[in-house]
Parts: structure tokens; C-alpha cells; sequence
């Protein structure tokens, strides 16, 4: 009873604080005005209309006049409430910080001009994606000094391309360039026209052909005469082709595609149709000022096979021969754009830069019908040494409180060859709050060495001549030191090394290979408490995941990412897969000198993460499909993967609704598990999750973004093998169903200045894996969902699974 009469009064106070906010929102109005309240966007179209949604959203965006801001329910207009509060001051102080801000907003008062220039403004934007007869019109509803707009937009027809035209390019060599690589263009037949995909094609052709040494040639010299083949073709609207477009329009028979002739001339500039080569590239590591330029008490130097490439130093800041195998541009080679955009690129990759400039002068000493012009690449040293702190307070669902501190050091440019050396520390605590004694007590200790240098080009044994430096190499060697206790349990030490080579295929695919890497997994029998040591002999699978061991091993891995060039409103995707083996090189070495003693891991691992976003503009549905497996093939050597390689679900960036390491293995059920040790742990992994991301507001400007997210995953970790010690833990395909296990949630993200994200998520669980039940121990297997009882404090606290967290969770 008291839990209904709780859920009574907050409702009452809900729609009491949503009354009160509506009628203070009119408060000091004059009679004669209306606040904005709403408007809204209604298509209609004789055609089909692709993309529905996201054009009405476009159209919502160009509205001159928006509503006031509001909070999740479009009656709650927070900011204005805000403002009425301490109206009388704003009034006075019409410079507030907070009003200017964003904090709180004045009332947005109908302006039936704002509605006006909205209609042009919608039919412009109409115009430009191809919609030639759009009509737009409005309807007002006044309503308690309230109004509602409405747009009732009739969209018309949305031409397509049907053929393209190049005869009109006045410079025969750059129209055998266009021509050549016509195959590249954004203009195919049958393809909505639109003038963002016009101007995408006039950015190829200029990239294009900048990038066969047209220096001056620019957007100017490139323009687009549509043909629309319709006699009654936008009579009205001609002069709004050539002045928002740019485009030229022609009149004839009736049809429902269009035409489009590219248009290539020198606009007034006969330089635009001149080529220009690369004389002389001066370089400077270390810029000061334009006196450098004249300097003649500044050390010179030159590589080997490249007189015109001169280095100009105060101080002999880099090798030379690491920013020459970064240059794209040479001498006696047309200038090209992308080689200019690939130089500035690599060489602030290299880290140790703080600004690179490129700039071209004409050389007046060459002439001929080619122009020439001398490059200098200006560069300003970054500082060599880098120091940082980072502490850190966290709340997990396996702790209370947590905290960790690591402090690094940098240098990036060790041996003056753009050589990253990194050097780190760290160290972490976790804690539970014990009720008995009303204080935390330390559950977990971690300290931690590593070190790394990462250079900018490929080590042994791969030739220089085997690979372009336009892949951006890089070589990574590192190794590190790891010792994680957990109180009264066990102490485990981890040393590790890798040697891995890092190459870009594409801008958006990127490959690692690991030809070698080592973990010594030690566990001291002194270092063991008898409690654990009990839980080890009595349990097969966990003895060999937590026995010593040597890993040696190989690992590749191929990702795909298109996020970077992705705007607002393009979806995106990211792919990851992974193979990883261990443990056959020792074997072979181990099969000739017999002197490893058998403690070395043999496995093969396999692990992908594919991910898709789908983006509005005030909304994001973001997919993730993630797993893997790691097989064990020598079962009598490593029956099981080493604990440091094995796959786990849970906490704040996995399975939301179940503590870290809390679930699984597939349908097995722990009716004795001590919470204070959570080991489960498997062989396999496969789990699902979706998140639709939702703002809510904004404050200071935007400085503060307040998000909001439901979500749902599902998955599970199952074992390899069969066990005896965990009943129904293994995969089988016929059980993926039972298996599997459901929840839900919601979430808050608090986005500060885009620096960093701070997000709480609760999740709910949904469905249990397996098939076995223990009623009296409050266990159930399958759909759970008829026992949620929010308003239950003790089921709250055993099934609403709260985690605080860094950043998204993918």
C-alpha cells in the first residue's frame, strides 16, 4: 500500500510541476503576443520520397525561429522557468552571464515574418536537393497566448541524373584528365540530384586536377549547366539557380530527369590551366621567423641522391633522413595536392612538430611552358619531454570504491629520429564498504611498470624497399611488469613483451601484426591462501586457468573504421577481427631441448567486433555484435585457456545488467558462489548489444550536454570443453537459445566541453541463461520479466545494477 500511495503522489507532483510550468511560461506577456510552442513538418508528396525522415529533420533545422529549449517532455520549458523566475533582473540585465550562456533563454515570441523567411528558406533547401516545384505553406494556431506552427510541405518531384556532359572543358589536357578518371565521379545516372552531390563532384575534379600540378585552379573554374528538358521549368526561381547554385538553367520538353554539362574554364586566370613542377624544397626542422629565410649563419645539409632537398637548422633538432622519408613532394615532379596534404600529415605524425606550413613562390629563373616554383617547408620544434599525471576515482560492480593514480614520461624523439619512448606507472585500489564494521575494506591491489618505443618505420627484417611510407609504418617495442593481489586469495605477476608492426592499407583500414609476444604468468604457492588453494584443488577448470604459465605466441589484426570524414548525419561502421596463436613455436623448441617442463599455453584465438551507427540529427542507434573464441589444442598440455586470455561479460562496458564476471559460463548455475571472489570465466564468447542515444540538454553554452540512452544486450561466455565442475557450461549450438541471457536499461551522459564523457547506466536483467531453477534460493532461469518489482527496495538492490563509467561503452 504505501508503495502505491508513494507512486501516487509523485505523479501528482510530476503534473503538478508540468501545470505550473506551463502557465508560468505565459507569465509576462503582453496581450497582444504568443509564445512559440511548437513547429512542426508535414510531407506530402505524390512520389515516393527517399529518405523521409532525415528530410524532415533537415527541414526542421532551417526554421527561422525555434521554441524555447525543453527537458525530455516538450511542456517542461526549463530554461524559460528559469528565466521567469528572476525576470525583473534579467530584464535589467540583459548581458547576464547565464542569458548569455544558455543557462536560461528569454520567451521566444511568434514572429509571423520568422514564418515567412522559414518557407523560403525550406524551399531553398528543397531546391538544392533537386525538388524544383516544392511549395511550402503554413498554418498558426493560437491557442492561451500559445502558438503552433505547422509546415505542410509538398515536396514535388525529385529529379534524377541522366546523363552527364564534357564537352564544354575549353583546356584539352585537363579534359583527357577528367575523362580519364570520369569512372571516379559522384554524378551517376539514375541518382537523386542534389547540390551538395554538384559541389562533391566539383571538390573531386579541382582535387583532381591540383593534383596533376594545376596550382591555381580552384572551385572557380568549374561550373555545372543543368538541363531540366521542362518548358515551365522554375520561371520564378532561375535567378535562385545562379545565385545560390551556381548553376545555369535551359528550358525544353517535359521530363522527369535532368541533364548536367561540367563546365571547365580559367574564369579570367590563364594561370589556372598552367602546370607547375617542384624546383627546390628548403627545409626548416626548426622555424623561428621569417629572418630564417636569410639567414646565412644556419647549418645546412643534404641527403645522399637529393641535391635540390635542402635542410636548414639553428640546432640539429631531427635527422634529416627521417623528415626526407617522410616527404611526398620532390623536386623536378608536377606539384600534386595530395602529395602536399600526405607531407603535412605524416610529418605531425611523427610527434615531434608543433605546426607544419608548406608554401610554394614562383621561380622566375626557369621558364618554358611549365611553370616552376620552389617549395619551403616550415616546421616548428614540439617540446622532446612530456610529463603527465592522471588519477582516477571509479565505482565498479564487483567494488565499492576504487582509485588509481599513473604518472608517465615521454620522449618524442629519442636518438633524434622521431623514436616515441614512453615509461609509465601505475597503481590501483579497490574496495568494498563492509556493513558489519561501517568502513571500506581494501579488496585489491595492482602496481604496474611499462615501458615502449614506437618508431616511424618498419624494423628488421623488412626492407625499406618493401614498403611505401605513405602507409604510415611504425614499429612498437614494449614490455612491461604487472602485479595484481587480491587480499586473501591470491597475488599474480605478469611480465610481458610484444614487437608489433602497425601500417595503414587505407585511410580507413589499418593492419597490426604481432610476430612475437611473451607473458610469464606466476602465481607463488606462498602467495596462495588455503582458501583459494581449497577452491583450486577442487576444481579442475579453474586450477588450470590460474596455474603458471608461459604464453608465447603470433597475433594479426585488420581494422575497418570510416568514422573519421563521417558527418552528423552519415551512419558509420567499425569492424575489428583478430587471430592470435600460441604456443607452437615452443612446442617445436620444447619437442628438440625437452627443458620447458610442460608449463607453456598452446591455443588459437579468433575475436571480431563489428559495429554500426546510425545517426539523426538529435538521435544515434548504435549496433554492436562482438565475441570470439580461443580453442586449446593440446588438451593434455593446456586443457584450458591461460586466466589472462580467457572471455568474461558483465559491468559497464559488456552485459549491463549482471556484475563484472558474474555470468556464465553458458547455462551453468552457482548455488554456493562467494561473492567476494567472481571468477567466471570461458573459452568462448558471444554477445549483442544496441543503445539508442537521445540529447536531453544543454547548459553554459553548451558545455555541458546532458544525454540520455536506453539500451539492450544479450550474450553469454560458454567453455570450450566440456567440465565437470561447471554443469551445462560448454557451447552447444541446440542449447544458443536457453543460453543466452537478456537485459535491459538506461542511462545518463554527462558530456563536459567534448573532453570527456562521464556516464551512469542501470541495467535490469531480463532473461536468465539455463534451465535449472532453485526458487528458495531466489534463482530463475529464462524470462524473469513478470518478477520486476521496482518499487521492492530488496529487489531494487539485487537486480537494478548500477555502473558509473568513463566514455561510451562502444
Amino acid at each position: 500500500m504505501k508503495y502505491k500511495i508513494s507512486v501516487h503522489i509523485l505523479c501528482i507532483s510530476v503534473i503538478a510541476i508540468l501545470v505550473n510550468t506551463g502557465c508560468n511560461s505565459t507569465k509576462y506577456l503582453k496581450e497582444d503576443e504568443y509564445l512559440l510552442r511548437s513547429n512542426s513538418v508535414k510531407l506530402k508528396s505524390d512520389k515516393y520520397v527517399d529518405h523521409k525522415g532525415e528530410l524532415t529533420d533537415n527541414l526542421s533545422g532551417v526554421v527561422a525561429q525555434k521554441p524555447n529549449s525543453y527537458f525530455l517532455l516538450p511542456g517542461f520549458t526549463y530554461k524559460l522557468w528559469l528565466y521567469n523566475l528572476r525576470h525583473d533582473k534579467y530584464q535589467q540585465d540583459t548581458l547576464n552571464f547565464q542569458i548569455e550562456s544558455g543557462t536560461v533563454e528569454k520567451p521566444v515570441i511568434y514572429d509571423s515574418s520568422s514564418t515567412s523567411r522559414s518557407q523560403q528558406y525550406m524551399e531553398s533547401y528543397l531546391f538544392q536537393q533537386g525538388y524544383f516545384y516544392a511549395e511550402v505553406s503554413d498554418t498558426t494556431k493560437f491557442k492561451k497566448q500559445k502558438a503552433y506552427v505547422e509546415y505542410q510541405v509538398n515536396t514535388g518531384i525529385n529529379y534524377l541524373i541522366d546523363k552527364v556532359d564534357m564537352t564544354e572543358i575549353d583546356d584539352s589536357t585537363i579534359a583527357k584528365f577528367v575523362r580519364r578518371r570520369f569512372y571516379e565521379t559522384n554524378l551517376r545516372t539514375g541518382k537523386a540530384y542534389s547540390a551538395s552531390l554538384v559541389e562533391k563532384e566539383r571538390s573531386r575534379i579541382v582535387n583532381m586536377i591540383r593534383g596533376e600540378g594545376y596550382y591555381y585552379f580552384s572551385n572557380e573554374n568549374v561550373a555545372f549547366v543543368l538541363d531540366t528538358m521542362n518548358k515551365g521549368y522554375m520561371k520564378e526561381k532561375e535567378s535562385a539557380v545562379e545565385t545560390v547554385a551556381g548553376f545555369v538553367s535551359r528550358k525544353e520538353d517535359e521530363r522527369r530527369t535532368l541533364d548536367i554539362a561540367i563546365k571547365i574554364t580559367d574564369n579570367g586566370n590563364p594561370k589556372s590551366f598552367k602546370r607547375y613542377g617542384i624546383n627546390n624544397i628548403t627545409i626548416y626542422p626548426d622555424f623561428k621567423d621569417k629572418g630564417d629565410l636569410t639567414d646565412d649563419n644556419m647549418m645546412e645539409k643534404t641527403v645522399p641522391g637529393a641535391d635540390k632537398v635542402v635542410f636548414r637548422y639553428h640546432d640539429y633538432y631531427i635527422k634529416e633522413k627521417v623528415i626526407y622519408n617522410h616527404l611526398f613532394l620532390s623536386p623536378e615532379t608536377y606539384f600534386a595536392l595530395e602529395a602536399h596534404d600526405k607531407t603535412i600529415t605524416e610529418l605531425n605524425q611523427l610527434g615531434v612538430f608543433s605546426g607544419v606550413r608548406i608554401i610554394f613562390t614562383e621561380d622566375s629563373t626557369r621558364t618554358g611552358e611549365t611553370g616552376w616554383m620552389n617549395c619551403l617547408v616550415l616546421m616548428s620544434p614540439a617540446d622532446k619531454w612530456n610529463w603527465g599525471t592522471n588519477w582516477e576515482v571509479s565505482n565498479g560492480t564487483t567494488y565499492t570504491l576504487g582509485t588509481g593514480l599513473t604518472a608517465s614520461v615521454r620522449n618524442t624523439n629519442v636518438a633524434k629520429g622521431a623514436n616515441l619512448f614512453t615509461l609509465s606507472a601505475n597503481g590501483g585500489l579497490e574496495s568494498q564498504f563492509d556493513t558489519s564494521s561501517g568502513a571500506f575494506k581494501i579488496i585489491t591491489n595492482t602496481l604496474g611498470l611499462n615501458a615502449s618505443i614506437e618508431l616511424p618505420k618498419f624494423l628488421f627484417p623488412i626492407s625499406r624497399k618493401r614498403y611505401s611510407i605513405s602507409n604510415t609504418p611504425r614499429t612498437e617495442l614494449a614490455g612491461g611488469a604487472t602485479r595484481l593481489e587480491r587480499l586473501n586469495y591470491f597475488t599474480l605477476f605478469n611480465l610481458s613483451t610484444r614487437f608489433t608492426y602497425k601500417w595503414l592499407e587505407t585511410k580507413e583500414k589499418s593492419w597490426e601484426v604481432t610476430p612475437a609476444f611473451i607473458n610469464n604468468i606466476s602465481l607463488p604457492p606462498s602467495k596462495i591462501s588455503a582458501e583459494f588453494q581449497q577452491r583450486l584443488d577442487t576444481n579442475d577448470f579453474l586450477k588450470n586457468s590460474y596455474r603458471e604459465t608461459f604464453i608465447e605466441g603470433e597475433n594479426i589484426s585488420w581494422t575497418f573504421d570510416n568514422s573519421q570524414d563521417a558527418k552528423w548525419y552519415d551512419d558509420f561502421s567499425y569492424i575489428k577481427l583478430s587471430f592470435e596463436e600460441a604456443g607452437g613455436v615452443v612446442a617445436g623448441v620444447n619437442s628438440i631441448t625437452k627443458n620447458l617442463d610442460n608449463k607453456f599455453s598452446q591455443y588459437v584465438k579468433f575475436d571480431f567486433d563489428l559495429r554500426h551507427f546510425i545517426r539523426q540529427r538529435h538521435t544515434t542507434t548504435a549496433l554492436r555484435f562482438y565475441g570470439g573464441v580461443g580453442i586449446p589444442y593440446n588438451k593434455t598440455q593446456s586443457p584450458t585457456l591461460p586466466y589472462l586470455k580467457q572471455y568474461f561479460v558483465g559491468g559497464a562496458y559488456s552485459m549491463r545488467g549482471w556484475r563484472i564476471r558474474s555470468l556464465g559460463p553458458g547455462g551453468y548455475v552457482d548455488t554456493n558462489s562467494n561473492p567476494n571472489l567472481i571468477d567466471r570465466t570461458g573459452d568462448m564468447k558471444l554477445e549483442l548489444n544496441g543503445e539508442y542515444r537521445f540529447d536531453i540538454f544543454k547548459a553554459f553554452g553548451g558545455a555541458l550536454l546532458f544525454n540520455g540512452a536506453v539500451f539492450a544486450d544479450a550474450g553469454n561466455i560458454w567453455l570450450f570443453y566440456p567440465s565437470a565442475d561447471y554443469d551445462d557450461g560448454h557451447f552447444q549450438f541446440n542449447k544458443l537459445y536457453n543460453h543466452m541471457a537478456v537485459n535491459s536499461g538506461f542511462g545518463i551522459r554527462v558530456d563536459v566541453a567534448e573532453i570527456f564523457l562521464l556516464r551512469v547506466d542501470c541495467g535490469i536483467p531480463l532473461k536468465q541463461p539455463g534451465t535449472k531453477e532453485y526458487p528458495d534460493k531466489g534463482i530463475y532461469s529464462g524470462w524473469i520479466v513478470d518478477r520486476i518489482a521496482p518499487f521492492d527496495g530488496k529487489w531494487r538492490g539485487q537486480n537494478m545494477i548500477w555502473s558509473i563509467a568513463i566514455g561510451y561503452p562502444f
